[in-house]
């Protein structure tokens, strides 16, 4: 991972969590070739475990000099009655969501 390339290393982005793409409004460009050119987003592994969590990897490379810029990851998991989401690289940030699957989240009832 290579913190001279980004603006702003890991930026907080709420509960924004990409499970492919690039964040590319904190890309300052390639330190080792000094362009900015499109990124590669390469090596992608998604991994199922038995509980059906999901993990998706990749790493986000230079396409002039394929220079590693960052190692994505991305989480999938359900846990009781909500889905959870976690997003964590240097380019595109740190963000995590939580999602009711019912079709009335518990969170947002209010006593009557």
């Amino acid at each position: 991972m290579c913190r001279n390339c980004v603006k702003e290393s890991c930026p907080d982005r709420g509960s924004c969590c990409l499970e492919t793409g690039t964040y590319l409004m904190n890309y300052a460009g390639c330190c080792q070739c000094n362009k900015k050119t499109d990124i590669n987003n390469i090596d992608k592994k998604s991994e199922n475990d038995v509980d059906g969590n999901e993990t998706v990897t990749y790493k986000h490379v230079c396409q002039t000099c394929d220079h590693v810029i960052a190692r994505h990851e991305y989480t999938f998991s359900v846990d009781d009655e909500f889905q959870e989401y976690t997003m964590n690289c240097v380019l595109c940030g740190y963000g995590e969501a939580t999602v009711s699957i019912l079709p009335d989240d518990p969170r947002q009832q209010r006593l009557f």
